[in-house]
């Protein structure tokens, strides 16, 4: 019975011991504890702010999406080889064109190629406004047409006889924007400060 009772108490104080040698928390490692618990939390909230806001530009950028689509479709735009045009009869300067079919979802019409241009033409022929159009292309640097698009050089070109004007000109330090002349289609380089009616193109076509 003696054997017993000392195994007895030779179990307790082997777990006793164990207990107590375990390491406690203390003050100062509670203390951090706490500011990391609360970092979390802090950044949780962040997170949970940051979608909060990300949903709602998503929701206002759907939005204006579906205006523009609206908009698009409200306005005459025309199909042409997968691309649409928009011929504005409001006669403006150039730079006043470009903001006006930036508006809109497109920008003053880039011409690649003879049988876009004679489309192009044919359109302004039926209007019943047959004026000069303005064009997407100006020369910033003399001499150097390019196209504001996307700012590429003019790998087509359908420019009437003498014209653009050489650099040699002084009036080509002043005609530095294009305008498809009314009556055939060609090109000629003309002052950016008159007001013409304009041509846009965009390169998605909600119809």
């Amino acid at each position: 019975m003696t054997s017993n009772l000392r195994f007895v108490c030779f179990v307790i104080c082997v777990v006793c011991g164990t207990v107590f040698s375990l390491p406690c928390l203390t003050v100062k490692s509670k203390q951090d504890f706490d500011k990391a618990r609360e970092a979390l939390k802090s950044l949780e909230d962040f997170l949970k702010n940051q979608a909060a806001s990300i949903n709602s530009k998503i929701e206002a950028l759907d939005k204006d999406m579906t205006s523009m689509e609206e908009d698009f479709k409200r306005r005459q735009w025309m199909k042409y080889n997968n691309h649409c045009y928009y011929f504005g009869d409001d006669s403006v300067i150039w730079t006043e064109a470009e903001r006006k079919c930036r508006e809109i979802g497109g920008y003053l019409v880039k011409i690649d190629d003879a049988s876009e241009n004679s489309w192009i033409f044919q359109q302004i022929s039926k209007s019943s406004k047959k004026e000069y159009r303005w064009l997407g292309s100006t020369d910033v640097v003399n001499g150097d047409w390019k196209w504001i698009y996307n700012q590429t050089q003019l790998s087509f070109k359908n420019f009437g006889s003498g014209r653009p004007f050489p650099t040699s000109s002084s009036s080509s330090y002043t005609f530095n924007c294009i305008i498809m002349h009314k009556s055939d289609g060609k090109w000629y380089d003309y002052s950016c400060n008159n007001n013409k009616p304009y041509v846009c193109e965009s390169n998605f076509c909600f119809q």
